[in-house]
């Protein structure tokens, strides 16, 4: 961005002294959501490779390259490092500021929430990490509980405020999944997917069942009537009888 700036203000600027004020660091934490095998909704954690919070688990996210990217781009820089994925449905979800929220400094963390199906997931380490796994989210009296096939972690096992971020990155999936196409990014395959698959994914994520007549009646009326899907002239056979199959139009979600 260009911007020209009288005499008068450069002088200004060029007497600026940015020390007068403190000048906390920035990062960005991304909650990516997925659904595992048996389609559970499920988060992607790495393993903290050094203090504070060495061999935690957390979020992935990293700090800003000041004055070289916006906190955008840093986001996608890092979801890039950890998933494989470039071009991944990704949107902005909170400020976190408290201080004390990191032990090193005054860290403010600009949150995001990106959905990614597990297939396209090339799930690596980054550079200050030592793993890298999927987790399915449970819940119990205890609170939310993050399982894979080798442990189990406790939502106070989590580095840094990390356990707030993944439930308020939950709350707002829950909260916009009725009006937004966020559950057309999970689709393992969005050029032929079906209404009871759609269906899964709006139960998973809401953590209830749903009518399917109910469900199918808005399916066609939010998507398929404003073209935002198309009914494709094929079927599958499902339970002992055809089932339509559509295709989401316009490029991935």
């Amino acid at each position: 961005m260009s911007y020209q700036c009288s005499k008068e203000e450069r002088e200004f600027l060029d007497q600026y002294d940015a020390s007068r004020y403190e000048r906390p660091s920035v990062t960005t934490d991304i909650v990516v959501f997925t659904l595992d095998e048996l389609d559970r909704l499920s988060v992607l954690l790495i393993k903290r490779g050094q203090f504070p919070y060495k061999d935690r688990w957390a979020l992935p996210g990293g700090f800003l390259h000041t004055a070289r990217e916006s906190v955008d781009d840093c986001a996608r820089r890092e979801l890039m490092e950890e998933t494989g994925i470039d071009n991944a449905f990704c949107s902005q979800l909170y400020t976190f500021g408290e201080p004390g929220r990191d032990p090193r400094t005054t860290v403010i963390s600009v949150a995001y929430m990106a959905l990614i199906p597990k297939h396209k997931l090339q799930i690596k380490a980054g550079d200050d990490a030592k793993e890298a796994s999927i987790f399915q989210i449970q819940y119990d009296v205890d609170g939310m509980h993050f399982i894979n096939s080798q442990m189990t972690i406790s939502e106070s096992d989590l580095a840094f405020d990390h356990a707030d971020v993944i439930r308020m990155a939950i709350t707002k999936l829950r909260n916009r999944i009725d009006y937004e196409d966020d559950a057309l990014a999970l689709l393992k395959d969005q050029n032929e997917f079906t209404i009871t698959e759609l269906k899964k994914i709006h139960e998973t994520i809401k953590n209830k069942p749903l009518d399917l007549p109910n469900f199918r009646k808005s399916f066609l009326r939010d998507y398929v009537k404003t073209g935002k899907v198309k009914e494709l002239d094929k079927t599958i056979v499902s339970k002992g009888k055809p089932t339509k199959l559509y295709k989401l139009m316009g490029g991935d979600v």
